[in-house]
């Protein structure tokens, strides 16, 4: 699906689709500027492993941004998590010392003012 989405931009060496395991990327080391996880986070086997591992793909200064609608806190996603075998949920504070952990060295996080959306993001 992501293929086909983005077919204009792969024949246009734009965009390189990939699938894999985030703790065990086929990335090569201080290659990328810019990582993100988008409502993906739930399902990794463990955080700090893999948030080492994307560090380890990001240049000097890299920036890795994490964005949840679930603050880890919020009843709606609670309950999906105890109903999806391997799924948890984080708060901001869980997600910032997983990242400092895997040698992130600035954090920023925000979260929305009504909502239980944060974006977390951990400068290499």
């Amino acid at each position: 699906m992501a293929s086909e989405y983005n077919e204009d931009l792969i024949k246009n060496g734009r965009v390189v689709v990939k699938q894999g395991n985030v703790a065990i990327l086929d990335i090569p080391d201080n290659s990328n500027e810019l990582a993100t996880a988008f409502e993906t986070i739930y399902f990794w086997p463990g955080l700090e492993t893999c948030f080492k591992e994307v560090g380890r793909i990001l240049k000097p200064g890299g920036s890795f941004m994490v964005v949840n609608e679930s603050d880890g806190t919020d009843k709606t996603s609670l309950k999906f998590e105890k109903m999806i075998d391997g799924m948890k949920c984080y708060t901001v504070e869980q997600i910032s010392e997983a990242l400092k952990a895997a040698g992130f060295s600035k954090i920023v996080a925000d979260h929305h003012d009504s909502k239980p959306w944060i974006t977390v993001i951990g400068i290499k």
